[in-house]
């Protein structure tokens, strides 16, 4: 009795020595047969965060880029309407300038050369009239310089001028606008009253000029 006791298996727990644990049963996944037993993979839900970041940061790069786009764009309009009128506008702008400019240094040309040479005329032959000639053209020399001539009070911004002409057709021509100038017609008058009063003829060096050239033709 005492024999069977001792060789019949104890059915009580089972002690077991220390730093033996007993082994782990395996994890019951119901889903393991059909997905397996590795962990859910994270990239669907960092791809969705990630996505979701990109939304919501690509408006605030939009319209952070407006403005940059905005002046590119005013930029390359104005570079092509400028280039698209400069032949048009500029050319037209250069030969109505050109052409009043011309006519008006004719006319500044005409006046500087009675008084040069009615300076000439007296010098060492009346003091008075020398010095009186030579103060007109001295006058003159200022107030028929270009930029007073063409200055704000005489055109406007747009390259009309401000005095009143009057044309012998509908159209004033460049000479006319030129000749009707006030500071012109002031010092045209001038030289033309001084050189009547002492007797010269400023259209001597014209005429012969002109008789010239029809002898030649």
């Amino acid at each position: 009795m005492n024999a069977f006791c001792e060789t019949s298996p104890h059915l009580g727990p089972t002690e077991l020595a220390a730093g033996h644990a007993p082994p782990t049963p395996p994890h019951d996944d119901p889903l393991d047969d059909i997905y397996g037993s590795a962990p859910a993979s994270p990239t669907f839900h960092d791809a969705s965060l990630s996505n979701l970041d990109t939304q919501r940061e690509r408006p605030h790069e939009i319209l952070s880029d407006l403005p940059s786009r905005r002046r590119a764009l005013d930029t390359d309009a104005y570079r092509e309407g400028l280039a698209n009128s400069k032949g048009q506008y500029v050319q037209e702008g250069f030969d109505e300038g050109y052409s009043l400019g011309a006519n008006l240094g004719m006319r500044i040309g005409y006046i500087f050369g009675v008084l040069q040479g009615l300076v000439a005329a007296w010098k060492g032959q009346n003091a008075d009239l020398y010095y009186e000639t030579k103060e007109a053209y001295t006058i003159a020399q200022k107030e028929l310089a270009i930029q007073e001539l063409l200055g704000q009070q005489w055109v406007n911004e747009e390259g009309i001028w401000k005095w009143e002409v009057h044309g012998e057709e509908d159209d004033p021509t460049f000479r006319e606008v030129a000749e009707q100038h006030p500071i012109v017609h002031k010092w045209t008058v001038v030289v033309e009253d001084m050189a009547g009063k002492w007797g010269v003829d400023t259209k001597a060096v014209e005429n012969v000029h002109h008789d010239r050239t029809e002898e030649q033709s």
